[in-house]
């Protein structure tokens, strides 16, 4: 290869992956499945797990800022269920005062911000919850594929400062610290929305 066919494939290269850098960060992903899984240690030992399937929101790569990630992920509180009917309805409306309002029955993490898009990375964002706005940091694996991106992430939160009383339930308390997982599969919004027209 000559000097200026050289050249030219350079420029020709670097011009098509600026196009792909743009267009990438103009994407924007639907939540087409989801769960989060809220791990609870007990003060005495052992755990219990909250569960719910009913997350939404849609996410886009920030075209101002590298690894920013604008939109929201939403989830509702009042579907949360730990297996106990008793102790569901105690944690939603002792704990978590999801009849307050809005701000009470939906959590929802933005302003995200990651290492990197593909692969094991850490992650920083906001999470409102119970009135309160707080910043959380946790590790993720974001495994793109066929247009989709499956997420695997998880974060731990400390009860205290959301300004939740402290869950107790039959005399045993839950410890400060909890964990989320959340698990996720994000595809083109503009695909979803083909989707559902046919």
């Amino acid at each position: 290869m000559s000097k200026h066919s050289r050249r030219v494939f350079v420029v020709t290269l670097s011009f098509v992956m600026s196009l792909a850098g743009l267009a990438r960060a103009s994407d924007k992903y639907k939540i087409a499945g989801a769960e989060v899984v809220v791990v609870c240690p007990l003060t005495v030992g052992g755990s219990f797990e909250a569960k719910t399937k009913n997350v939404d929101g849609e996410i886009a790569s920030g075209a101002d800022q590298p690894g920013s990630i604008g939109g929201a992920l939403r989830v509702d509180l009042q579907t949360l269920e730990t297996g106990i009917e008793i102790r569901d309805h105690h944690m939603r409306d002792n704990y978590l005062e999801v009849q307050k309002g809005p701000d009470f029955r939906v959590a929802t993490v933005e302003q995200l911000r990651v290492e990197k898009l593909d692969g094991k990375t850490t992650f920083k964002g906001i999470l409102a919850l119970h009135g309160q706005r707080k910043e959380i940091s946790g590790t993720a694996n974001l495994q793109p594929q066929n247009g989709k991106v499956r997420v695997d992430a998880q974060f731990p939160i400390k009860v205290s400062e959301f300004q939740i009383p402290k869950p107790t339930y039959l005399g045993v308390g839950v410890r400060d610290e909890i964990q989320v997982k959340v698990s996720l599969v994000a595809v083109p919004a503009a695909s979803q929305i083909a989707g559902n027209q046919q």
